[in-house]
């Protein structure tokens, strides 16, 4: 069993993927953050609506109800990135976290966008992250370490960066 990471890492892979993120909605005009690149899109509103929904839990989801781990603490990673990186299948989202037809505040939203940051590098920082989050069951990984948790948000947010960098391609910036 491999235990050991490079916490500097995670947080270099965590500035990098929220920044990355940041600086590219930055290029969005308001104008057009909530205009859909084609019929059954999501808006690069709708889309960090969603980042938002799915990657806003850690914070409470990592450092409750947790149990040892029997298994390597990074097993699941590995196929995690390789499905949530590669850009040439769809995914469906749960319901949980599908975005609305709304009007979304950009300034509220890039706002919030750097509240997971902060939260999750704090994690990272505070947390034995080897430890398994008994809280909730990803479908088709089950239960995940604190450290799986914190990669398929990465994963998660850095598959949507992708997305709304298609969706400026469309429909400008």
């Amino acid at each position: 069993m491999t235990n050991n990471f490079d916490t500097a890492a995670l947080i270099g892979a965590t500035n990098a993927t929220y920044d990355g993120l940041e600086k590219l909605l930055l290029s969005v005009d308001n104008s057009l953050w909530d205009k859909n690149p084609a019929e059954n899109s999501w808006s690069t509103g709708q889309v960090m609506e969603h980042i938002l929904k799915a990657n806003s839990g850690l914070k409470n989801l990592l450092p409750e109800n947790v149990s040892e781990t029997d298994r390597a603490i990074d097993e699941k990673i590995p196929l995690m990135k390789s499905i949530f990186l590669d850009f040439s299948t769809k995914l469906d989202a749960p319901e949980f976290i599908i975005p609305t037809e709304t009007i979304h505040d950009k300034q509220q939203q890039l706002d919030k966008l750097k509240a997971i940051k902060n939260d999750t590098l704090q994690l990272i920082d505070s947390l034995d992250l080897s430890k398994t989050c008994m809280g909730f069951e990803l479908p088709v990984f089950g239960h995940l370490t604190r450290l799986e948790w914190i990669n398929f948000s990465l994963f998660h947010a850095q598959r949507h960066t992708e997305q709304v960098r298609k969706i400026i391609a469309v429909i400008g910036n």
